[in-house]
């Protein structure tokens, strides 16, 4: 800008010279006109251009004066100029800082399209690398390429924040959008809400999901089907299920349609309480029958993880439910669908009288422990309140309903859920068998029963539900029919992976059953991890087999595995136990010389082998540390508010650390 001005005034002053120096040179010749007749006339005119051509030059060339001193004076006296020196000086120190700044910036040519940088912040996201996805806005966008995102391209990270659980940094970009004045739209909420409902934090989820709402009021937002159900996702994960149910009668008011998914976010919110979250689900299954509303497999599945994770709750509102279900007073004595509560204070029910299946191994048919029943008569005994017309059967009392398999039998049993499955036009996936799998009861008889059913209704088991079988008889003494699974794996073409070496170490009750299985894991290429020799140690220090406890310490060292938090905490509590035993005199095995040989040794060796061990402590690491810096990782770096609540497991969040070896 200023040598631009510069430029014109050197021109001007040129020209102005030359003028002026014309003019001179007419007058004196008409003044002295007699010279012109003389023999130096001719010299004269030729003396004048040179003059005039030396004055030309001069002017151009006005930069190259003899010194810096003469270019100022001249300067400052031009009648064009305007303003004191000083003020001139600012002017010429911002000009140069700006012309600068303009060099210094992308050609425009290098610059993306917002569909350019949206399609590689998707592609980022679908990898999961959301700081990269990060960096593209705040850095390549904002500080290299100067360039302004535009409400799209926030939306985009604030969904893949969202999903992950990055609460904080989806509302850092959040405000980011309000001091960019850009607009707030019904996805910018919904991605908020999800952060919420995501967040490793549930209360610190839930104070935001508050704060939100509220902020949503006072603007006077209404929100649309998808605002309300990421706001009953929200408020129901974090636990807030009264404000979860709420929302439904809202959308009810402003007459939002309430359709399946709706009801589906609802018993996320029943799963979250585990004490009485079955009774929740019960009443909701209930009222999705009285308004029409047709249940997906999603909504099945969810069924599943209340029956498997929630109880029924107190018992006198419990009772009040039955009550609301069946429409009838349950107190009352006699008749088939009546319910006795026995006048116990602990708030349970006791399952009387039910049927047992067992199996004959000759003959592999299903039998009843007392009356030798057909199976048809027994599905008709069994209670099923999902049923469209829901029944007790023939129970004569209830208590202690705690168990999946004693709140299954409440909705028909296995039978009676699938059919209940069949009569909405259901088919169950892999998902649904792997989850009824957790919730029968532990006999092989019912586990036989349902690999049928998985075989009528063509679903094939994949590689979790075998290991699921395996550690499901694994947790029940089983071991025998555990390792029997291997053989269905290989007639499925299934591999065992690490997670099936995994529940196995769970059945190695000796030293010997240990290093077969480590052997068997070193022949398909399997490295050793913390968890496969954490379950060994916990079978050696439950059957106190002290050179069995030596042997998994010193395989820790060999192999190079660190142990974690568990790990040592099972090694703690071995070693107080057994020093509880040998000081308890009346304690026969504190007499025992093995016992005391095998504990002295033990001794001498944890108090060496704590100093060469090193113990994993990743478990610690902070749930947003993959998304931050790579440098810093240290969970102390971090000072979020939120860390005062304490983190809930998510697989999301998770540190991978296969140890396949490839």
């Amino acid at each position: 800008m200023y040598r631009l001005k510069l430029i014109k005034f050197l021109t001007r002053q040129a020209t102005r010279s030359a003028r002026t120096q014309e003019s001179n040179t007419l007058h004196t010749t008409n003044r002295y006109q007699h010279l012109l007749s003389c023999k130096f006339a001719k010299n004269a005119q030729i003396n004048d251009l040179t003059s005039n051509t030396k004055l030309f030059s001069h002017a151009a060339n006005i930069t190259q004066e003899k010194t810096e001193q003469e270019f100022l004076v001249r300067l400052k006296n031009d009648p064009d100029t305007f303003g004191d020196p000083e003020e001139r000086e600012d002017v010429y120190a911002k000009d140069l800082e700006e012309e600068k700044d303009w060099s210094e910036k992308t050609i425009p040519l290098e610059r993306l399209r917002t569909k350019q940088y949206a399609d590689i912040i998707k592609a980022l996201i679908k990898q999961r690398k959301i700081k990269e996805a990060i960096d593209v806005v705040e850095v390549k966008m904002i500080k290299e390429d100067k360039v302004k995102p535009e409400n799209y391209i926030y939306n985009l990270l604030l969904g893949a924040c969202g999903r992950v659980g990055y609460t904080k940094k989806a509302f850092s970009i959040y405000n980011q959008m309000k001091k960019r004045d850009l607009k707030i739209t019904a996805g910018t909420y919904t991605a908020l809400f999800n952060a919420c409902a995501n967040s490793p934090w549930p209360e610190d989820g839930l104070t935001r999901a508050r704060k939100l709402q509220s902020i949503m009021i006072e603007k006077m937002y209404q929100p649309n089907e998808t605002n309300y159900h990421a706001m009953i996702k929200a408020f129901g994960r974090c636990g807030d299920l009264p404000t979860a149910f709420s929302l439904v009668d809202e959308m009810a008011s402003k007459k939002v349609k309430i359709n399946g998914d709706t009801m589906n976010f609802l018993l996320q919110a029943c799963i979250q309480d585990k004490v009485a979250g079955f009774r929740h689900a019960l009443l909701l299954w209930r009222k999705m029958v009285d308004k029409r509303i047709a249940p997906n497999l999603y909504t099945y599945n969810l069924m599943l993880r209340c029956i498997r994770d929630c109880g029924i709750g107190n018992l006198d509102v419990m009772n009040d439910t039955l009550q609301l279900i069946l429409k009838k007073d349950l107190r009352l004595n006699g008749g088939n669908n009546k319910l006795l509560l026995e006048g116990s204070n602990d708030g349970k029910y006791v399952i009387q009288n039910q049927l047992q299946l067992k199996t004959d191994e000759e003959n592999n048919e299903l039998l009843l422990n007392e009356n030798s029943l057909v199976v048809n008569q027994v599905e008709q005994c069994r209670p099923n309140l999902m049923a469209r017309v829901p029944h007790l059967g023939n129970i004569i009392s209830l208590s202690e309903v705690t168990k999946p398999e004693d709140r299954l039998l409440l909705v028909g049993g296995l039978r009676g859920f699938l059919s209940n499955m069949s009569e909405k036009r259901c088919t169950p996936d892999i998902k649904s068998f792997t989850q009824l799998l957790d919730c029968l009861p532990g006999s092989v008889a019912a586990e036989k029963e349902l690999l049928r059913e998985m075989k009528q209704h063509d679903v094939k088991p994949d590689i979790d539900f075998f290991n699921m079988l395996i550690k499901k008889r694994s947790m029940r003494f089983d071991y025998e029919n555990a390792k029997a699974v291997l053989d269905d794996m290989k007639k499925h073409n299934y591999r065992p992976d690490l997670i099936t070496y995994g529940v196995l170490s769970l059945g190695c009750k000796t030293k010997d059953e240990a290093l077969e299985l480590l052997r068997d894991m070193e022949a398909h290429a399997y490295r050793l991890n913390t968890e496969i020799l954490g379950a060994m140690l916990h079978q050696a220090c439950y059957h106190r087999n002290f050179p069995y406890v030596l042997e998994i310490m010193e395989i820790s060292l060999r192999e190079n595995v660190k142990p974690n938090k568990k790990f040592m905490e099972c090694l703690h509590d071995f070693k107080k136990k057994c020093k509880d035993i040998s000081n308890d005199k009346e304690n026969k095995l504190s007499q025992s010389a093995p016992f005391q040989k095998g504990f002295r040794i033990f001794q001498m060796r944890y108090k060496t082998w704590l100093d060469q061990v090193e113990v994993d402590d990743s478990e610690d690491v902070h749930p947003w540390a993959q998304f931050r810096d790579t440098s810093r990782t240290d969970s102390r770096h971090y000072k979020d508010k939120s860390q005062r609540f304490k983190a809930r497991h998510l697989s999301k969040f998770k540190v991978k650390t296969s140890t396949k070896r490839k």
